[in-house]
């Protein structure tokens, strides 16, 4: 949306097929790889810094530390996706859509946990479309022979028989890690 309206918007990812497909499909976005240095680099210059780190089923890790942000202009904007797990600023704590910002080192946060919620059937809507085929397969064939035919499907699975079944969750929250037979 950025890019759209004419902002020069830089993606730093590690991934290098995903910057691959950012440059096919982003022609005027610069993609470069993520470290410290390069983001150390972009912060003095940066108006808006938006963080989505995702490692699934785990906490965020926490890459832009209190220091880093004193780097950017007094009035710069930092949105935290990644704050549902956590955070991925050492100053993000969770806001809501009543009180979505607070200030930090000058910077603006924006760290409104559940961000689709503001769009409630537009989420409710996107989440149906991805989960509707495993949902459907559950349904013809049962969770075992779903899971058998389908491992993505195995691997959604959080907890079963009481038992957390995946060791990201498991260590985010202190629980034992169990694999139940599905």
């Amino acid at each position: 949306m950025a890019q759209g309206l004419g902002a020069d918007v830089t993606i730093l990812e590690v991934d290098l097929e995903r910057m691959r497909f950012l440059d096919i499909t982003l022609h005027t976005a610069h993609t470069v790889y993520s470290d410290e240095s390069r983001l150390l680099q972009l912060l003095p210059t940066s108006d808006l810094l938006i963080g989505a780190v995702l490692v699934p089923g785990a906490r965020a890790p926490q890459l832009i530390r209190r220091e880093m942000l004193r780097l950017m202009r007094p009035g710069s904007v930092f949105v935290d996706i990644a704050i549902d797990q956590g955070g991925c600023a050492e100053t993000s704590r969770p806001t809501t859509h009543d009180n979505p910002v607070f200030t930090e080192e000058g910077v603006v946060h924006y760290c409104v946990a559940n961000m689709p919620g503001a769009y409630a059937r537009t989420a409710t809507q996107a989440l149906a479309n991805v989960t509707f085929r495993y949902i459907e397969q559950i349904a013809d064939l049962g969770l075992a022979e779903a899971c058998q035919r389908h491992p993505a499907l195995r691997r959604g699975i959080n907890i079963m028989e009481g038992q957390c079944t995946q060791k990201a969750v498991a260590d985010a929250h202190g629980l034992a890690c169990g694999d139940p037979a599905v």
